[in-house]
Order: C-alpha cells, then structure tokens, then sequence
C-alpha cells in the first residue's frame, strides 16, 4: 500500500503515546488516581518509596518508549523508499511489505497495550515527581 499523502511525511511520525491530549474529564480521573494511589508524601521514607518507584517505573517507561520510537523510526525510513523506488522494482514490493507489516504491528492489541502502558506510566511519574517535588518545597 502506498501513502496517500507523501506531503505530509513528518506529521505521521507518531508520538501520541507521549503527546495525547486528553479530554478534562480524562485528566481528572487519572489525577483522582494517582492521588489516591500516591497521597502528599509526609516523611523522608515515604520520599524514598516514590523515587524508588519511580526509577523503576521511569526505566520501563524509557523502554516502551524507545521500543514504540524503533518502529516509528523504521516505517519513516521506508516511507521515504518507497517513495524513491519505481513500483515496478523487485525491492519495491519488499519494501511495502515491510512497511506494511509494521503498520499492521501498530495496529495490533500488543502495540495498542504498550501505547496504553506508556500513556499510563507517563501520568504516574509526573504526578510522582510532583509529590516529591511538593515535599522537597517544605
């Protein structure tokens, strides 16, 4: 399958599992949450469970990301063969099926799992580094 925009090549690099926006009600469930799970913390050793925490969690984090960015990463550079190949090529039909595969990949419950993953993790560790943030202030 071709591209139906070739123009618009840098706009479908997606990064929605970083940059969602999300609806108010969305972003005040989540805060509800998080604050619940993670209450204003109260003592150094609390402190210290947070940040344990969110080492942990930042690690993992980083690791999807980078996972999800690889595969980014790869179907632009083929998006850009196949738009300098003739589809009359041997390596033209190659090409699309990698392509094609790993548009499929994205689509796929694993990938759509790790996006959800990422979107979580990400809340989470900004409403960890706020809390830390809020002791170390007092």
């Amino acid at each position: 399958r071709r591209r139906r925009n070739p123009e618009l090549d840098e706009s479908q690099y997606e990064t929605d599992y970083t940059t969602a926006v999300e609806s108010g009600d969305e972003r005040d469930r989540d805060r509800d949450q998080w604050a619940s799970l993670y209450p204003p913390i109260a003592s150094d050793g609390a402190r210290q469970k947070y940040k344990q925490e969110f080492d942990t969690d930042l690690k993992r984090y980083k690791q999807l990301c980078a996972e999800m960015d690889g595969v980014n990463d790869r179907l632009n550079q083929l998006s850009k063969q196949l738009d300098n190949i003739s589809e009359d090529s041997p390596q033209y039909q190659d090409v699309a099926e990698e392509y094609n595969r790993l548009k499929d990949l994205k689509r796929s419950p694993d990938y759509q799992t790790k996006k959800l993953e990422t979107k979580t993790l990400r809340n989470k560790l900004f409403h960890i580094k706020r809390m830390v943030s809020d002791y170390d202030k007092v």
